[in-house]
């Protein structure tokens, strides 16, 4: 999807509704929950901490060398697609770049960079303030992993404070790289806790049409990193006013023509590793929901044998998390997405959504990342608010701080395109504190 057309989709969307000029069918979307961390208190009392360490890049970039250590060579981690370099780590004006390059070096067709400490930290709470490189495709890290390897008896333990995903998604992750356990099918796993949160965005779309179509088949498609949740679609007939999406249909409801006796539903999969199924979509229930696929794109399509009028389409996507200190925090929501109809001759668009305009847009705004790691629990923050907790059981031992860009394959931070050249991580400062 080119960035002009979704620009002028989404000023078209304020003022009108998103206009499909084939068909001249102009869409509202009408937000009916909107959950935004940015308005969120801090909840990290940094003066209970005492600043140990930290770097504001505040330098000549040869002076990065004198705390931090550069990859120099092709990444041999498969899902990897570039090699690193020191000449793609760049301080520049007070900031530290890791630059995305589309060029052929060390066997890889891309190039990125990352750095690594030359000292090595324990517990505390650590803080970075960074933008996302501003595609899809990339990784953008900030984590602990020991470079300077492990002893005898320890852990090989992996903390990801925040695996960012453009446009705004956190992901965190702490592997045990060291018990590795065989499953049934001979593939080698481990433990770990890997967790994909959008604290910004919206669970609800209600997109009513200003003028109804008549069509046969409808479909929702969405390059979004990951498997996109979907708790229930529906499709409803013409009304002047049309129910909340995350509450159950009532008798006044209109017409919901997925609960028609001719209604079939095709979708690109099924995500394996978590109990769900393609009807759940469907099922009018809000507490099931089909989680699709994991690669590739994702896509969802209701098709009827025959032709049904409809005046708005609604889904609730993404999962709520109901207990814990992130319990009204939706996990999950889709990054974009596109909603189309059939006309009997091609697929007409109705609306486009690009959390990148619509929510919030990690690689145009710096946010804080932060972790509290001691012997018993991580904890994470976003902008200094607490958002998710887990219990410590495998890391306990000095570790290596890490930035790092990677582009990966496999459409893991979704699809790998030209638009990831010339892009960069820009990291503003890194803070570690130890309890006064």
């Amino acid at each position: 999807m080119k960035i002009s057309s979704v620009l002028a989709c989404f000023t078209t969307t304020l003022l009108l509704g998103c206009v499909s000029n084939s068909a001249n069918q102009l869409a509202i979307n009408k937000t009916n929950t909107s959950l935004n961390a940015k308005t969120a208190t801090r909840s990290i009392d940094l003066s209970q901490w005492q600043l140990a360490w930290h770097d504001e890049f505040n330098y000549a970039n040869e002076q990065l060398d004198t705390e931090w250590i550069s990859q120099n060579s092709a990444t041999e981690n498969p899902w990897v697609l570039g090699s690193r370099w020191r000449e793609n780590a760049v301080v520049k004006d007070g900031i530290l770049q890791l630059i995305n390059r589309k060029e052929s070096r060390g066997g890889q067709d891309w190039t990125s960079g990352n750095v690594w400490t030359k000292r090595t930290f324990g517990y505390g709470y650590f803080e970075a303030r960074y933008k996302y490189a501003g595609a899809y495709g990339t990784n953008n890290s900030f984590w602990f992993w020991p470079k300077q390897g492990v002893a005898e008896g320890e852990k090989s333990c992996e903390i990801d404070i925040n695996e960012g995903h453009y446009p705004n998604i956190i992901n965190t992750n702490v592997h045990n790289w060291t018990d590795t356990y065989t499953l049934p099918s001979g593939r080698v796993s481990h433990s770990d806790d890997q967790l994909h949160h959008t604290l910004i965005g919206k669970p609800d779309h209600t997109i009513t049409l200003l003028n109804a179509i008549k069509t046969k088949k409808i479909r929702l498609k969405s390059s979004n990193p990951a498997s996109i949740h979907i708790n229930e679609f529906r499709v409803f007939s013409p009304a002047t006013e049309y129910p909340n999406a995350l509450l159950p249909l009532d008798e006044q409801a209109p017409v919901n023509h997925v609960q028609a006796p001719d209604t079939q539903l095709a979708t690109n999969g099924i995500f394996n590793r978590l109990p769900s199924k393609e009807i759940y979509a469907i099922d009018n229930k809000l507490d099931t929901r089909w989680v699709s696929e994991k690669h590739g794109q994702k896509w969802l399509e209701i098709s009827w044998a025959d032709e049904k009028e409809i005046g708005a389409v609604q889904f609730v996507n993404g999962w709520l998390q109901e207990s814990g200190p992130s319990t009204g925090m939706y996990r999950n929501l889709m990054s974009d997405y596109t909603l189309d109809y059939y006309d009997g001759q091609q697929w007409v668009n109705i609306k486009q959504y690009d959390a990148a305009i619509e929510a919030a847009n990690f690689a145009d705004e710096y946010h804080t990342y932060g972790l509290e790691w001691d012997e018993n629990y991580f904890k994470f923050y976003f902008d200094g608010k607490l958002y998710y907790t887990l219990r410590n059981d495998v890391c306990f031992n000095e570790t290596s701080l890490l930035f790092s860009l990677a582009i990966l394959k496999a459409d893991i931070a979704g699809p790998v395109t030209d638009a990831i050249d010339g892009t960069s991580m820009k990291i503003d400062w890194v803070r570690y504190y130890q309890p006064k």
